[in-house]
C-alpha cells in the first residue's frame, strides 16, 4: 500500500467515525504514520483529502452495487443483500456523503456537488435495475426504492445494519410485488 493509500484509508476511517470537522490533520498524520509534509504532498488541503476520500468511497460503494446487479437473481432486492454486507464490513454509522453534505454544504461547493452526485448515481443505478418498466413506473419505483435504501442507511446506527437492511429488503419486496 502506498503512503497516499495509507492516508486515504486512515482519513476515511476517522472521518466516518468522528466526522470531518471532528478529525484533525494531526490525527490523520499520526495514525497513518506519515509526516505532515507527506500528507500535503498528496493533498493540498483538508478539503482535497475529503474529496479524495469521498471519491474512493463512491467507487467502492458503486462497485458493490454492480456486484449485486451481477447476482444470479438479477433483481432489485439483491441491492439490500449487498447493503447488509456493506454494513458488516464498512460500518453502521450512516452515510458518509450525507455527513459531508451536512458539514460542508455552506463551505465547499465541490464537496457538496460530490455528495449530491453520489445520491444521483445511486438513483441511476436503481433506474437501470428497473428498466423493464414503463418510464412512469420506472421513476416512481426507483424513487421509492431510493427512499427505502436511504431509510436503511439512516436506521443502521439505531437498530444495526443487518436489521435495517433486512427490513428494507422486506419493504422493497412488497413494493415490487
Amino acid at each position: 500500500m502506498s503512503k497516499r493509500d495509507d492516508i486515504l484509508t486512515t482519513a476515511e476511517r476517522l472521518f466516518y467515525r468522528q466526522g470531518f470537522h471532528g478529525t484533525g490533520i494531526d490525527q490523520i498524520v499520526r495514525e497513518a504514520g506519515v509526516t505532515p509534509r507527506t500528507l500535503y504532498r498528496h493533498f493540498s488541503s483538508k478539503e482535497q483529502l475529503v474529496i479524495a476520500v469521498l471519491q474512493q468511497r463512491e467507487t467502492r460503494f458503486l462497485s458493490r452495487l454492480a456486484r449485486s446487479a451481477d447476482d444470479a437473481r438479477a433483481d432489485c432486492l439483491a441491492i439490500f443483500d449487498e447493503l447488509e454486507q456493506w454494513f458488516a464490513q464498512e460500518g453502521e454509522k450512516g452515510c458518509l456523503f450525507l455527513r459531508a453534505l451536512g458539514e460542508y454544504s455552506h463551505k465547499d461547493a465541490t464537496i457538496t456537488e460530490l455528495a449530491l452526485a453520489h445520491k444521483q448515481h445511486e438513483l441511476e443505478y436503481l433506474y437501470r435495475q428497473l428498466d423493464d418498466n414503463t418510464p412512469e413506473q420506472l421513476r416512481d419505483k426507483a424513487e421509492s426504492l431510493m427512499l427505502i435504501l436511504e431509510g436503511a442507511v439512516s436506521r443502521a446506527p439505531v437498530i444495526g445494519g443487518a436489521a435495517a437492511a433486512r427490513q428494507a429488503r422486506l419493504l422493497a419486496s412488497r413494493l415490487l410485488a
